[in-house]
C-alpha cells in the first residue's frame, strides 16, 4: 500500500466567501466557513482551501479540489459528478444522496461521514482511505479502486457491480446484503462469516 499524501494547507488561511462568485476559476488559500452555498461552482477550481460547516445547495460538477479541508460540510444531495478530488480530507462531513458519479480521487481521506445513497458510479480512486464511514445502499457500480483502504465502514447493501474488488480489505466493516459481480471478488479480502454469505453468489447451498 502506498503512502496517503496529505493536503498542503498555510495554517491560517484569509477569510473567504463563495456567496459573492468569483472573478477567476482558480481559487487558492482562502477559508470558507458557516454559510450556504447556493452559488453554481460547476468548473470553478479550487487549491490549499478549507470548508469549515459549509452546506453545498448547488451544482458543482466538473470542478478539481486540490489540497483541501472539508470539515463538518453538507453535500447532502448535490451535484458533483466529474469533479476531481486531490490530496484532500473529508471528515465528519454529510454526503447523503450525493452526485459524485465520473469523479476522480487521489490521496483521499474519508473519515466518519454519511453518505449513505451517494453516487459513486464510474469514479476512479487511487491511494485513498476510508474509516468509520456509512456508505448504506450507495452505488459503486463501474468503479476503479487501487490502493483504497477500508477501516469500520458500513456498506449495507452497497452496490459493487462491474468493480473489481482486488486488494479490497472488508474483514472489519458491514456489507451486509452487497451487490457485486462473481468475477471481481477475486483478491478481495474478508472474515470467514463474510466469506461464507458470499457464497450465495455462487449458487452454492451449505448443509452440515
Amino acid at each position: 500500500m502506498k503512502k496517503l499524501s496529505a493536503p498542503s494547507v498555510i495554517c491560517e488561511p484569509e477569510k473567504g466567501t463563495l456567496s459573492k462568485g468569483f472573478s477567476e476559476y482558480r481559487t487558492e488559500a482562502l477559508l470558507f466557513c458557516d454559510e450556504v452555498c447556493e452559488r453554481e461552482l460547476s468548473q470553478q477550481e479550487f487549491f490549499e482551501c478549507v470548508f469549515r460547516n459549509v452546506t453545498f445547495q448547488s451544482d458543482c460538477d466538473s470542478c478539481m479540489f486540490v489540497d483541501c479541508i472539508f470539515d463538518h460540510c453538507d453535500f447532502s444531495n448535490a451535484d458533483f459528478h466529474e469533479t476531481v478530488f486531490r490530496r484532500c480530507e473529508m471528515k465528519m462531513c454529510r454526503m447523503t444522496g450525493t452526485d459524485f458519479s465520473y469523479g476522480r480521487f487521489q490521496d483521499v481521506l474519508m473519515e466518519g461521514c454519511e453518505s449513505s445513497y451517494a453516487n459513486y458510479a464510474c469514479s476512479k480512486w487511487r491511494i485513498a482511505s476510508w474509516k468509520d464511514m456509512s456508505f448504506t445502499e450507495a452505488g459503486f457500480m463501474s468503479c476503479s479502486f487501487e490502493d483504497v483502504r477500508v477501516k469500520r465502514c458500513r456498506f449495507i447493501n452497497a452496490d459493487f457491480n462491474d468493480t473489481k474488488l482486488k486488494d479490497m480489505d472488508f474483514s472489519d466493516s458491514d456489507i451486509s446484503g452487497i451487490s457485486l459481480n462473481v468475477q471481481n471478488l477475486k483478491g478481495a479480502v474478508m472474515n470467514s462469516s463474510q466469506a461464507l454469505a458470499c457464497t450465495r453468489l455462487l449458487g452454492i447451498t451449505i448443509k452440515d
